[in-house]
């Protein structure tokens, strides 16, 4: 309302479409998968940017990024709840299980490389089949996809130092 007056109806005498605030499914999992592939990519250019690194210091450099990707799942955790979105609800503790397993199988891939990628795939997997059945505001969306592109630079650059490693 600007100078006592609506703008409503002149947008709608004008034909200017409403201004649409929720993503469709297929808008949902583009961001997220251009987001998780932006962080792919920073992963992997930090990995051989940095070299070989001890095991130690990849999860020193893993922790704090672990710890914000789980930070925002929760407060997306708490959004579906309050959405009564218990589908939602039960990706996003999916997600947090990924993410305290991510240190287990971790020390596990020095004698398979291959089970490093069992804690990575089912984060993201959590973060894909919360955004295929969120129905809800737009933050959620931009949330899930942040920590999907945590989740993959992480994993990029762990994953790459591990395969230099073997």
């Amino acid at each position: 309302m600007a100078f006592g007056v609506s703008v409503a109806p002149t947008a709608a005498i004008l034909g200017h479409a409403p201004e649409r605030v929720d993503f469709r499914r297929g808008e949902r999992l583009i961001v997220l998968m251009g987001a998780s592939a932006f962080g792919a990519m920073l992963g992997f250019a930090a990995a051989l940017a940095g070299g070989r690194v001890e095991p130690w210091v990849l999860a020193l450099m893993a922790l704090p990024v672990l710890g914000f990707s789980a930070h925002l799942t929760i407060r997306t955790l708490s959004e579906a709840f309050a959405a009564r979105a218990h589908g939602c609800a039960s990706a996003s503790v999916l997600h947090v299980a990924a993410l305290m397993v991510w240190p287990m199988t971790a020390l596990f891939a020095a004698a398979n490389p291959a089970l490093f990628w069992i804690a990575p795939g089912i984060a993201l997997s959590a973060l894909v089949l919360f955004a295929s059945c969120w129905g809800g505001g737009a933050r959620a969306v931009y949330r899930a996809s942040a920590q999907g592109a945590l989740v993959a630079a992480i994993a990029a650059q762990q994953g790459v130092t591990v395969l230099l490693g073997a």
